[in-house]
């Protein structure tokens, strides 16, 4: 059962090697409005691979972002913050049709076999999606203890009460997915400076996730060695170039040619396995990217063309009400692709769910 409810205030937070961002929606009538939003960089070495090495110094900055947000101060004291992807799994499983107790030790049977993880040392978080005479659909996470203990330590040092745990793809779909969209499967790629996630989702919920090493830095370090410049000028000319062919972008594009289509091969066994295991009429429907390098120039267009799937930017504001004539989201919808976690977990804590 949640802790959260109607009346308790809380705020999203998105901690990652990288960033710490925080955004808080209140409800304005019948309306989400974003209510406050912030960022800050987090020095290299504090967050490894989703693990807090310093929890004093990462309580130290999440407070120094709680002091400089956007729009409005953050007041609240109650958080609804994220579990690293590569570090939480998630999985649609069927079991033989169960009652009562008999579920869990289904459920628990089946993560023993299937998530690269010790169970006794993890929390199993789980939802009954469907359920028939024969067998029951269900939507599992697991996330090992120590990791969440350690995230609860850092709230709680920054003076912060923690009220809710989850897992970076649910926030994500909940900011980029709504029931009007097709009930096909849909693939969105989360691409990061040190990652690129995949979530596949069918109504009502992520089906599974997964993640590559191919990243934005993986890039800015090709390029670096390919054009012989430090790394700071190429991330400059990463961003200036995208995947445009004219003049010195050619040879940046070379650059990071390999690691491109190692994505490629990826996305492509990816999608071929979902249909095998999960779903076999599940062709995926589309593909959705977000993450801060989803907004390199022509990135779309590189996709679409390899993988031969409909290819669109998220929209962080798909579930938010807007009064068309007279407001307009607070973040630009390029600069949103990089909130997009944060602003599903602010969702869920006004919203209870």
């Amino acid at each position: 059962m949640s802790i959260i409810n109607a009346k308790l205030e809380t705020f999203g937070l998105d901690l990652s090697d990288r960033s710490i961002k925080v955004a808080q929606f209140k409800k304005n009538h019948d309306r989400l409005k974003l209510y406050a939003y912030g960022r800050c960089d987090v020095p290299e070495g504090l967050i490894i691979n989703g693990e807090i090495k310093d929890e004093l110094e990462v309580a130290e900055l999440i407070k120094k972002t709680l002091a400089k947000t956007n729009l409005h101060p953050i007041k609240s004291k109650f958080v609804v913050y994220s579990i690293p992807e590569p570090k939480g799994f998630i999985r649609v499983i069927t079991i033989p049709f169960a009652e009562g107790d008999d579920i869990e030790k289904g459920i628990m049977y089946e993560a023993e076999q299937l998530f690269p993880i010790n169970i006794e040392e993890s929390y199993v978080d789980w939802q009954i999606l469907s359920s028939s005479e024969k067998e029951m659909k269900v939507i599992v996470a697991v996330v090992p203890i120590f990791l969440v203990d350690s995230y609860s330590n850092v709230m709680r040092a920054s003076g912060l009460r923690p009220v809710a745990a989850e897992i970076e793809s649910i926030a994500i779909t909940r900011s980029l997915i709504n029931n009007n969209q097709s009930s096909k499967p849909i693939l969105i790629i989360d691409l990061g400076k040190d990652r690129t996630s995949f979530i596949i989702f069918k109504q009502p919920a992520v089906q599974f996730t997964a993640s590559i090493p191919v990243c934005g830095n993986e890039f800015i370090i090709a390029i670096s060695k390919r054009l012989n410049i430090d790394e700071l000028k190429a991330e400059q000319i990463k961003v200036k170039c995208g995947f445009s062919f004219q003049g010195q972008c050619k040879e940046v594009f070379k650059a990071m040619q390999p690691s491109l289509y190692e994505m490629i091969r990826y996305i492509n066994k990816l999608t071929a396995y979902y249909k095998e295991h999960f779903d076999s009429s599940g062709d995926i429907s589309k593909v959705i990217i977000c993450g801060g390098e989803s907004k390199m120039i022509g990135l779309s267009s590189f996709l679409s063309l390899q993988i031969k799937k409909e290819i669109e930017k998220g929209n962080p504001w798909i579930n938010i009400v807007f009064d068309e004539d007279k407001e307009i989201p607070p973040i630009s919808r390029e600069d949103s692709l990089v909130f997009v976690t944060v602003l599903g977990l602010a969702i869920r804590g006004l919203k209870g769910f």
